[in-house]
């Protein structure tokens, strides 16, 4: 029979001396501890498992996972019995794992202590590929059994970590708009400034450091307006309505400006408690609108007041006149050929000039009368509550003068002449237009009598206006429905009584007034700058009509036309010729074309140039009306011209006026040594005629000769003195 072992006794005698209670008491008490000691193990582990953080036990120091919750099974997407034995070091879950391994072992060495790491990047495979999550982990040593353990403890933060960076974007979205909104915004509580954006530090010339916290005070320059500006703003807000003001407001270096706010209240019911306001800097849209009212009431050049301010002020000044019984002068000033200051010197120097004529005005009248610029080189000036009319020649006289000194511009003397146009209320009328009309009308017969002068306005003026504006109006008409037509006028040889050709004169057949002068129209026409097409129509006809003399067997037939200044200037003169010449199929020798010195005198190269290209074609050029110009000798070899024709104001009289006589005596022998030909004009008598032929003049014309007539009675002019 076998005895028991040594280690059998030894174990019965440890037992009953840690025990002390012998068999019995063993099994009563020991078992039923270990029972519960297992139970609570095993429901610590079944709350780890179900927890969402999760555990991982790490022996130590070999690194290998001992025990885990299933939540860290389920992060690695596996069963917790297939990890356990695992070395940690070796999972891919976290970037740091064997940093956390390391740091493992130097805390086990130096006796183990807790560690945090925050947003470990994870990645973990998903269907779509890769993605990234965040974790959040604490690990530290611990010891059990005199075993060394390493106890990770984390959670799965990516949801949290997603929603912080959604945050931050938008509060960076958010800081981001606030500091690059083009106005301020700042938070009040208790009228004091809670925050506010860049915008409105830069506005306000403060940090946020000095503002925050600081009373809303700080930005008005009085204590009435602050208090004033919250009772209203904070009785809106109560209703739950956005209050809205303008306000002069202090920046930090003292300078006001003036800002537009609008603020509203977070809870309506206790707007002191918290309300946002937008501040908006309109100092600078103020002073645009300030300009622009400026410049819509005044003339950008000079700074005088412009059409409407004027209107405005003379409207005053009637109706106080009426009630005073005194009277208003209205002036219009127009410097005299300023268009050729402009085109010499230059529009710089001409807008120079305009100010300087604006400075002197204005300083020879009083503080009650305005002066006005129109546009151009035309001025106004209202005079109110003159006593009578000749105070307003005295004023007249006093700016004409003043103005005639020299003026020193960009290094030239220049001195300037104006004509003035003088209207009186209530004697011309009362509303701004009427007097306006008047004035112009009365400056332009200043002008037409010879500029430097001035013209109170009367009634003929007013008819001579109505009567050119009919015939303006009238002119298009006119040139539309064929009212115009040509008469001709026949010139002869003085030696040999033939008819060498006819003068085409323009005439207007109204159908209602009957024959309308050239002198009437012909000015109107310059003006309007019908001349042009009415020009071109006369050369059509003209040359349609002398090819009909060739076929009536006229030899050598000429048909003249008077040509336009304007139609040189504005029309294509050579094209126009060159053309009715090929219509008419008439060769160029039979078109005689007669410029006035005013031709020759404007744009003189370029005319030059022209009647050259015209004369090289064959096309004859006489000048007209010689002897009334004070130049025409000059451009008489430059322009190379076939004929003069005798100003009719010498020929009428030419055999009871002595100086008549020698000038149309110097004329034809002038012309003989130049080689011209020359033509008079106005011959009424026979004793002119034979004094002519005595002179040895070429050709004559006149009513002695024949008067203006139509074409067919022409025709039969021709038909009797062949």
């Amino acid at each position: 029979m076998a005895k028991p072992s040594d280690d059998i006794q030894s174990w019965e005698a440890r037992k009953a001396s840690i025990i002390g209670l012998g068999e019995r008491s063993f099994r009563k008490s020991y078992y039923p501890q270990l029972r519960q000691n297992m139970d609570r193990l095993q429901r610590f582990h079944t709350l780890l498992d179900h927890t969402s953080d999760f555990v991982v036990l790490i022996n130590m120091p070999s690194g290998d996972i001992s025990d885990a919750n299933a939540a860290f099974g389920l992060l690695m997407n596996t069963g917790v019995e297939q990890l356990i034995g695992q070395s940690f070091k070796e999972l891919t879950f976290c970037n740091d794992c064997k940093r956390i391994i390391e740091l493992l072992h130097r805390d086990m060495v130096v006796g183990g202590k807790q560690r945090h790491y925050r947003n470990h990047s994870l990645i973990t495979a998903s269907d779509n590929g890769e993605k990234q999550s965040w974790l959040e982990l604490s690990f530290k040593i611990a010891k059990v059994d005199l075993q060394n353990y390493g106890v990770l403890v984390g959670r799965d933060v990516t949801e949290r970590k997603r929603n912080e960076e959604l945050m931050n974007k938008l509060l960076s979205e958010k800081a981001a708009l606030l500091d690059n909104a083009l106005v301020g915004i700042v938070s009040v509580r208790n009228r004091c400034f809670e925050s506010c954006n860049r915008r409105f530090e830069q506005m306000m010339g403060y940090s946020s450091e000095q503002l925050v916290g600081r009373s809303t005070r700080l930005i008005y320059q009085e204590e009435d307006a602050y208090h004033a500006l919250g009772e209203d703003a904070y009785r809106a807000m109560q209703g739950g309505r956005r209050y809205c003001a303008r306000v002069m407001l202090k920046r930090a270096d003292g300078r006001e400006f003036l800002c537009e706010l609008t603020g509203q209240a977070n809870d309506p019911k206790h707007p002191d408690e918290g309300s946002i306001w937008m501040f908006n800097d309109v100092n600078d849209l103020r002073l645009a609108e300030d300009k622009a009212l400026f410049l819509s009431h005044h003339d950008p050049l000079t700074k005088l007041p412009n059409f409407q301010l004027l209107k405005d002020r003379l409207s005053q000044a009637v109706s106080m006149a009426t009630r005073h019984q005194r009277l208003v002068g209205l002036l219009a000033i127009d410097v005299d050929r300023f268009k050729t200051i402009n085109d010499s010197l230059g529009y710089g120097v001409g807008n120079q000039l305009l100010a300087e004529v604006a400075e002197r005005i204005v300083s020879q009248v009083s503080d009650v009368d305005t002066v006005s610029r129109q546009g151009g080189d035309e001025f106004l000036v209202l005079l109110p509550n003159l006593p009578n009319a000749d105070s307003c020649v005295t004023v007249v006289s006093r700016l004409m003068e003043h103005l005639a000194k020299p003026y020193f511009v960009a290094q030239t003397e220049l001195r300037l002449s104006v004509s003035v146009g003088i209207a009186m209320s209530p004697a011309d009328g009362e509303a701004f237009e009427t007097l306006l009309k008047k004035t112009d009308m009365a400056m332009y017969r200043a002008k037409s009598e010879g500029r430097d002068t001035y013209r109170f306005f009367n009634e003929e003026m007013n008819y001579e206006a109505t009567e050119q504006l009919s015939i303006s109006v009238g002119l298009r008409k006119a040139l539309e429905h064929h009212q115009f037509q040509l008469f001709y006028q026949p010139q002869l040889d003085i030696e040999t009584g033939r008819v060498v050709g006819a003068e085409a004169l323009i005439r207007w057949i109204h159908p209602e007034t009957g024959m309308i002068s050239p002198a009437s129209f012909i000015p109107v026409a310059e003006e309007s700058g019908l001349i042009v097409p009415i020009g071109e129509w006369v050369l059509q006809e003209a040359c349609r009509e002398v090819s009909q003399w060739r076929d009536a067997g006229m030899l050598d037939p000429v048909v003249a036309v008077n040509l336009s200044a304007l139609q040189f200037a504005r029309g294509n003169i050579e094209q126009a010729v060159n053309d009715a010449v090929m219509a008419a199929g008439i060769s160029p020798s039979m078109l005689e074309l007669e410029l006035t010195e005013s031709i020759m005198i404007h744009d003189t190269e370029s005319v030059l140039a022209t009647v050259r290209r015209l004369k090289q074609q064959g096309y004859q050029f006489t000048i007209d009306d010689f002897g009334t110009g004070y130049s025409s000798l000059q451009y008489l070899k430059s322009f190379a011209v076939d004929k003069l024709k005798i100003d009719q104001s010498f020929v009428r009289d030419i055999i009871n006026n002595e100086d008549d006589a020698a000038i149309v005596r110097a004329i034809v022998q002038m012309a003989k040594g130049l080689g011209l030909k020359t033509i008079a004009e106005g011959v009424e008598t026979a004793e002119a005629m034979a004094e002519l032929k005595r002179y040895h003049c070429d050709e004559v014309q006149g009513y002695y000769l024949g008067r203006p007539m139509p074409a067919a009675q022409f025709i039969k002019y021709l038909r009797e003195h062949q």
